[in-house]
């Protein structure tokens, strides 16, 4: 019901709208546009007039959370998007595990969107109960190996974390 008032309103609108009525939108969109242009060459000669002086903007009592500003949005998504994914460390339950066999040697499934696949190719893909009895004891040096992966990898991403995490006030993590 709502969309047959939109589309009629729509129709009304249509028929009111002139040429003349276009032109003066976009005459008005083009001076806001001038203006907040202008507003941003402001701020930015504000900025570079601060540094040079040795200030920072909040020390002047300019604050950067107007989301008019460009330059103040520009700043926090340059800060946000620098910020590195938190590792965590997944530990690898034996319980919880799949394995196929492929090319006689028994592999330990690394993620779910591979057993749709392995499926696909005709591949068995069990969980550790119903392993073949005679693929038993390569369960635990997959699981080790997978671990010792887990933690390298773990280990490999807490640098890069921990460096932003000192300039950011976050949480420091230890390398396992």
């Amino acid at each position: 019901m709502s969309i047959l008032l939109d589309k009629r309103e729509i129709k009304k609108a249509a028929k009111e709208l002139t040429l003349a009525k276009l032109t003066e939108v976009i005459d008005v969109l083009n001076s806001v546009l001038a203006e907040r242009q202008n507003e941003v060459e402001l701020i930015t000669q504000l900025e570079q007039l601060a540094k040079s002086q040795g200030f920072t903007l909040e020390q002047l009592g300019y604050k950067l959370n107007n989301e008019n500003v460009i330059v103040a949005a520009a700043d926090t998504s340059a800060k946000t998007a620098k910020r590195p994914t938190k590792p965590k460390f997944k530990t690898i339950n034996k319980d919880s595990q799949y394995f196929y066999v492929e090319n006689g040697q028994l592999q330990l499934l690394r993620t779910h969107t591979m057993k749709k696949g392995l499926q696909a190719r005709g591949i068995d893909v069990v969980p550790v109960a119903k392993v073949e009895k005679k693929y038993a004891k390569q369960i635990d040096g997959l699981i080790a190996e997978a671990t010792a992966q887990a933690v390298e990898n773990f280990n490999a991403k807490v640098g890069a974390w921990n460096e932003w995490a000192a300039a950011n006030d976050e949480e420091i993590l230890t390398a396992k």
